[in-house]
């Protein structure tokens, strides 16, 4: 009898809070996939790989509650190409982000002008539009309801041979979220400005060390700093390592460690698996670990791409 009792409460409270996490939330998933799909930070990211490429990545958390609608399942997808000789890119994302009591959706277009510079480096200028649908708690009617939120981002990247740096704000959106009755929730979508840099060095014959830096600032929130290493082996077996200091959540910042591995298995095809240390609040129990799958499709490559 106590269990049930204590899983209806648990459940009310995940129904109550859903609304302002699914806000602060939305995009954070996408977010957090910047190491493998650059294009979920940047807009101007789109084309960099020159030929059509789509991924896909399955994220889940919470294992040791199966059965009880706290489950965490997401699925996102995106695609991107560079059109008219390289210099107009276009990329798509979709979200499906499921978090126990609710699910939230997101569609995200992109369009970037690449322009050429000296020794094949390219300077790319771009923004995203698209639509998130969110479901918000509203307390005078004690149900759920979905609403419909524009997104627009801005970004600008840039990437020589040895050398990449971008900077980017992926949701300018400022604005409260309505209830169904008229009232302003207090809660908003998180706006993070992000500064992404790195380069890549020839360790030894096969092996090249790259290495990079996220910086994300926030209003609210102390700046976040991700410290990423790579090594990629004769360009078939990718290793990687982030520590993630102040890195905003749903519920507070906090830091953790990611590791991740991809393989080509053909040119055309790429595996990849993430692990996080990530640490999963709530009232009645704490868990560790968030997992990813990467798959990766690119129909006909031009040539190897690191990310």
């Amino acid at each position: 009898m106590i269990r049930p009792l204590v899983w209806k409460i648990a459940t009310l409270i995940a129904f109550v809070t859903a609304g302002s996490q699914a806000v602060l939330a939305q995009r954070e998933v996408l977010y957090a996939q910047y190491l493998s799909n650059p294009l979920t930070i940047n807009p101007a990211y789109a084309g960099s790989r020159e030929s059509l490429t789509m991924s896909a990545i399955f994220r889940r958390k919470w294992f040791g509650l199966q059965g009880q609608g706290f489950n965490r399942i997401t699925q996102s997808f995106g695609a991107d190409g560079a059109l008219s000789g390289g210099k107009v890119a276009i990329g798509f994302q979709a979200l499906n982000d499921r978090m126990g009591l609710y699910s939230a959706t997101g569609f995200y277009g992109s369009l970037a002008y690449r322009i050429t510079l000296p020794s094949m480096a390219k300077l790319s200028f771009g923004a995203s539009g698209g639509i998130n649908v969110i479901p918000i708690y509203d307390p005078a009617s004690s149900t759920g309801i979905n609403k419909a939120m524009p997104s627009v981002g801005v970004g600008v990247y840039y990437e020589a041979e040895r050398f990449w740096a971008g900077v980017s704000m992926p949701e300018l959106v400022n604005r409260p979220i309505t209830l169904g009755t008229g009232q302003n929730a207090s809660i908003r979508y998180q706006r993070p400005l992000f500064i992404n840099f790195g380069g890549r060095i020839a360790a030894s014959e096969g092996v090249d060390f790259l290495p990079s830096i996220l910086l994300t600032q926030q209003t609210g929130y102390p700046l976040g700093i991700d410290l990423n290493a790579r090594v990629w082996i004769e360009e078939k077996l990718g290793l990687g390592v982030s520590y993630r200091a102040n890195n905003s959540t749903l519920i507070t910042t906090m830091n953790y460690f990611v590791a991740l591995a991809e393989y080509e298995l053909s040119k055309s095809i790429r595996v990849g698996y993430s692990l996080s240390s990530k640490q999963v609040e709530n009232p009645f129990y704490i868990q560790k670990s968030v997992h990813e799958v990467l798959f990766r499709f690119t129909p006909s490559p031009t040539k190897f791409r690191y990310q």
